[in-house]
């Protein structure tokens, strides 16, 4: 039995989408700090989840480790960070469960077990798009130690955007095996596909072990003579 398109759609994009919200949940790039008074024209300060890294554009210089308790300590950090791992964690278990129900190297996936990793993964995607979603409204109230004048998405909430879309739209494509799972289980499916070949109807008379022997012409009653008849 071929894979249905649904379940190759969805085991391409969860595992692409959950490599986005990894590199989105440790990359320190959630939001550029420019433009700071205190600061070089070229300095930028880029904020993640576990770190700030201090780049200096002109001479190509990064240090991370950048201490700030303030902007550490405030609430949405907090939530962004369990709310990313717990993404990841989720996701994780529903592309496993996924691909044992896929089951790519057997003749039969298994349509529940696939659905049921596809409603893993849209709650895994969920997550991730929550906390990136928060972060941004709350960009500009997040502390800002350094007193920049401009703020900035950095690529790493992206990054979370795309992925936890990509997450989202494989799971919902994985949860179309329910419907293959429900037309299998119907009445139409098994009279269309029987498990086994129909035993042909008993149209011979009990008794001939034969049908050859039967024969099904109808007996005709000869009651007119033809005009050859005569000569013989």
């Amino acid at each position: 039995m071929r894979t249905p398109m649904v379940m190759i759609l969805g085991l391409i994009c969860a595992p692409a989408g959950f490599v986005l919200i990894l590199t989105c949940t440790v990359a320190p790039n959630w939001r550029d700090v420019t433009e700071i008074p205190t600061g070089s024209l070229d300095e930028v300060h880029h904020q993640g989840l576990w770190e700030i890294c201090r780049d200096l554009q002109s001479v190509r210089e990064l240090s991370c480790g950048q201490q700030d308790d303030a902007y550490f300590n405030y609430q949405v950090i907090n939530i962004a960070r369990g709310l990313s791992i717990a993404s990841l964690v989720v996701s994780a278990a529903g592309i496993l469960l996924a691909s044992w129900g896929v089951r790519c190297w057997t003749e039969t996936p298994s349509p529940g077990i696939a659905g049921a990793g596809g409603v893993i993964l849209v709650t895994g995607g969920a997550l991730i798009l929550i906390a990136v979603s928060w972060y941004t409204d709350r960009l500009n109230q997040i502390p800002n130690t350094v007193a920049g004048a401009r703020l900035t998405v950095g690529y790493a909430v992206i990054l979370g955007f795309v992925g936890g879309c990509l997450i989202v739209i494989g799971g919902i494509s994985l949860m179309f095996s329910f419907g293959k799972l429900r037309r299998r289980k119907s009445s139409a499916f098994e009279n269309y596909y029987p498990k086994r070949a129909a035993k042909p109807a008993n149209r011979y008379p009990t008794g001939i072990s034969n049908p050859i022997a039967v024969v099904d012409v109808p007996p005709s009653d000869r009651t007119t003579t033809t005009p050859w008849d005569d000569d013989l």
